[in-house]
């Protein structure tokens, strides 16, 4: 049986992807008043996302306990993919649930460069930098546009992916203050989360082969070796924008972030945009 969670005690980090979601929901789980679903990225109201849960009921992601927590807590950075998914907001609105959403963002060249290095070496992918997709999951305020169609503004909180890197603190008091939860909940270790999906399958794949069960009792090797066909497959290798895939990604996300900064006061100039 489903556990019994309020329509308004649900809290959402919508993305966006290859923004540090994975460390946020890290941080936050720790937190007494917020329960952790039973995988952080289970995409429950998105319909291509290969790698979320299957389910009839949407609750039954949590154990809470009422008595104890204040928020049920996913995270799936499939929810700010418009249009590749189309009608999350609405999904979410119709379900009946009335969430808090996190949306953290970040400088759009980076997050496409980091997005592109993950999405090549992922089985069904083979786009390049300047890939429609790619743009649009950038498109920040589009993507917001989306969700102020059904739920109000306040009920949603932008975070800084450069912030959350330089003061992570800051960012969970921010975060605590908008769920009002107790502050001062802080973890010990603020390292980077989420190896990435790809080369964890890949490595996964790796150590259920006989060359890894000889060597299972042998750590160090199988580090060496693991490191090495990582190095060799080019998946710690990170691939920048060319100039002229920066040129292009300017001129087609320079309005989005025009408006990004005058509906929800964010400076982008720092990215390079005009406002």
């Amino acid at each position: 049986m489903a556990c019994s969670i309020p329509e308004d005690a649900f809290a959402l980090i919508i993305g966006a992807m290859k923004c540090g979601t994975s460390s946020l929901y890290s941080y936050l789980q720790a937190h007494p008043q917020i329960c952790p679903a039973i995988i952080k990225e289970p995409e429950f109201f998105s319909e291509h996302q290969d790698h979320g849960v299957q389910t009839d009921d949407y609750r039954k992601l949590w154990s809470f306990d009422p008595a104890i927590h204040k928020y049920a807590m996913e995270a799936s950075s499939g929810y700010t993919k418009y249009p590749s998914e189309p009608n999350v907001p609405e999904k979410i609105f119709n379900y009946g649930i009335r969430p808090k959403f996190i949306y953290i963002i970040r400088n759009p060249y980076d997050r496409i460069a980091s997005h592109y290095s993950f999405m090549r070496y992922d089985e069904t992918g083979s786009m390049d930098p300047d890939d429609e997709h790619l743009v649009n999951t950038s498109n920040y305020y589009l993507q917001l546009q989306q969700y102020t169609k059904y739920f109000p503004r306040e009920n949603i909180l932008i975070l800084d992916f450069d912030e959350m890197t330089t003061s992570p603190t800051v960012v969970l008091e921010k975060t605590y203050r908008f769920l009002n939860v107790a502050p001062g909940h802080y973890p010990d270790d603020y390292s980077i989360k989420n190896v990435g999906r790809v080369e964890a399958k890949f490595l996964r794949k790796f150590e259920t082969t006989k060359v890894s069960g000889l060597f299972r009792m042998a750590s160090g090797p199988v580090r060496r070796l693991r490191a090495r066909i990582v190095e060799r497959r080019g998946l710690s290798k990170k691939r920048l924008l060319t100039e002229e895939e920066k040129t292009f990604v300017r001129h087609e996300l320079q309005e989005d972030m025009a408006n990004l900064y005058h509906s929800y006061g964010f400076d982008v100039r720092k990215w390079g945009f005009d406002i």
